[in-house]
């Protein structure tokens, strides 16, 4: 009761007015907004310059209910950074010139500068008005939902941090605190920025939890000089001479990057990827490449399966040339079917045929033929593949 009290007490109006503070500015608890053309009240207040104004009720004025439109409103103050209030929430609106008005005199407009901490949390500062609206819908119609599980985060000295309402928050830090478990005597200073969409699973709101790269929907690290404990979702490095540091050991640049799916997509050029060291793709699954032009790939020496790289020299298997291959095929056939055709017409010394063998060269024959219709060193052929070439 003292809060409320307390509460009611800032800004109080006589006259449903509201009496101006030292600094100009009374409170008052919003009852609407306008977020769109589709509010009636667009038009009569100001167009698109509504957008987000608010409908407030002065802290300590009316206290019959009224309909919107016959309260006082405020535009929003902040083109460029803007936190859109909930119904039920407190604000300070201040007096401030309103250059876009439509007469020749300089008049002034409402506009709310802030949110009223009440409770240190993010997702919501509704405190209704108890003694004359206890049912206040703080879900405008069920397009907000107050979650009580989204949690402050813990800061560190001298962080900067923007927080949404469902556990979003982008975070500009670097100094040492249980907020920053990756920093330590010898990076302390050292920027880090951190984007989270999402936190771990509380049972309550109000103690303060630090980001977690694993346990976070999604997040975007950049680090410059610490060791991010990121568990990888695949440790097969099977391909790799000197295995890449781990994603937890590796302390350094680096920027990371952890969802449950992510999707790069460019709609105008390309994606390039290039390293200094090596480019590391592995999966618990299976890794696949499309192409509608071609696929290219080229590197002095190119392996297929892990013991093709680590076998000795003599046991790797190459991998064969096609023409050249049915060019070699092409003269042992024609040297075969030569052979074939002496043997048709092989006799003895005395002129007499020999038919076994004769026999043999006459069987040979249709078949070495048939084998020379696969092969087709110049050009394509049954053989040889249509897709796959190599140098």
């Amino acid at each position: 009761m003292g809060f409320k009290n307390s509460l009611n007490n800032l800004g109080s109006s006589t006259g449903g007015t509201g009496t101006t503070t030292r600094s100009s500015t009374v409170f008052g608890r919003v009852v609407d907004i306008i977020l769109d053309e589709n509010h009636t009240e667009y038009l009569n207040k100001g167009g698109a310059r509504s957008i987000n104004g608010v409908f407030y009720k002065p802290l300590g004025g009316y206290k019959k209910e009224l309909t919107p439109n016959a309260l006082p409103f405020a535009q929003q103050s902040s083109s460029h950074i803007k936190t859109v209030p909930i119904i039920g929430e407190v604000v300070e609106i201040a007096t401030m010139p309103n250059l876009a008005s439509s007469t020749s005199e300089r008049s002034n407009s409402k506009f709310y500068t802030r949110i009223v901490n009440t409770w240190n949390n993010a997702n919501s500062s509704a405190y209704p008005d108890l003694a004359n609206n206890p049912d206040t819908d703080i879900t405008s119609g069920g397009t907000f939902k107050e979650l009580s599980t989204v949690n402050p985060i813990r800061s560190t000295p001298g962080d900067v941090q923007i927080e949404g309402r469902q556990g979003q928050s982008l975070r500009f830090t670097g100094g040492k605190g249980s907020g920053n478990p990756w920093v330590d005597d010898e990076n302390i200073g050292s920027p880090v920025t951190i984007l989270s969409n999402g936190q771990s699973d509380t049972e309550e709101g109000f103690s303060t939890l630090g980001e977690s790269i694993d346990e976070d929907n999604c997040s975007i690290y950049l680090v410059s000089n610490h060791q991010i404990p990121l568990t990888p979702a695949s440790e097969k490095r099977d391909t790799f001479d000197e295995n890449p540091e781990k994603s937890d050991q590796f302390k350094g640049s680096q920027i990371m990057l952890n969802a449950g799916r992510l999707y790069l997509n460019a709609k105008q050029a390309d994606i390039q990827l290039s390293s200094i060291k090596s480019i590391g793709l592995n999966t618990e699954g299976s890794i696949n490449i499309d192409g509608s032009s071609y696929l290219c790939l080229d590197a002095p020496k190119m392996y297929l399966g892990s013991k093709a790289r680590t076998s000795s020299e003599g046991n790797r298997e190459p991998v064969m040339l096609g023409n050249q291959t049915e060019a070699f095929l092409q003269n042992v056939l024609n040297l075969l079917e030569g052979m074939a055709k002496d043997m048709a017409r092989a006799k003895t010394i005395k002129g007499h045929p020999i038919p076994s063998i004769n026999k043999r060269g006459m069987q040979a024959q249709p078949v070495i033929r048939q084998l020379k219709n696969l092969i087709n060193p110049s050009g394509t052929s049954q053989l040889k593949s249509k897709k796959v070439f190599t140098e």
